[in-house]
């Protein structure tokens, strides 16, 4: 999976489009100002003639009419979405060097003739660290991790969406 590629489920809960994420990311860059025109639903960046939202499909001339601004709180979750996700990535990303750092050295160290011959044992160990490391931090961060990662930080942003639309009094438009 590329860094193009996030893993999306296919959930109940419309935010955050890639427009709305790249917009919210360039605002807290200070590249964008945090006013436009946005869907009254799911926050999606629209153009002034569009009547429909293309992310969510709510209606502009409809019980949610566009807003100005990104509210405040929209902007937080994704903040706290990334910062779950990083977090849980990054921790399996870490775990994976362990384990091979740990299988590398009970490898050397069990082998009775790297044991006795450093030069060999230091060539498989660093070996072993550098394409073993990199494979299974790839394969439990990038992917395990990846999956955790995104479905609980989504949970979350699900609790967040459900307790937004109680607020505003309104069922959503999907």
């Amino acid at each position: 999976m590329s860094a193009e590629q996030r893993y999306q489920p296919n959930d109940e809960c419309p935010l955050f489009s890639e427009r709305l994420e790249e917009h919210i990311v360039l605002f807290t860059r200070g590249e964008l100002p945090n006013r436009g025109r946005f869907c009254g639903n799911c926050y999606t960046p629209m153009s002034p003639d569009t009547a429909r939202c293309p992310h969510c499909g709510a209606l502009t001339d409809g019980p949610l009419t566009p807003v100005d601004r990104i509210p405040d709180e929209v902007i937080q979750w994704l903040r706290e979405q990334r910062h779950t996700e990083s977090r849980i990535v990054n921790s399996f990303a870490y775990a994976a060097f362990v384990i091979v750092i740990v299988a590398g050295l009970g490898i050397v160290l069990g082998i009775p003739y790297l044991r006795a011959h450093l030069l060999p044992a230091t060539i498989v160990y660093g070996s072993f660290l550098l394409f073993g490391g990199r494979a299974l931090a790839g394969v439990l961060g990038g992917y395990y991790g990846d999956h955790i990662a995104y479905d609980r930080a989504r949970n979350r942003l699900r609790q967040h969406w459900a307790e937004w639309i109680a607020s505003r009094g309104q069922p959503a438009e999907v």
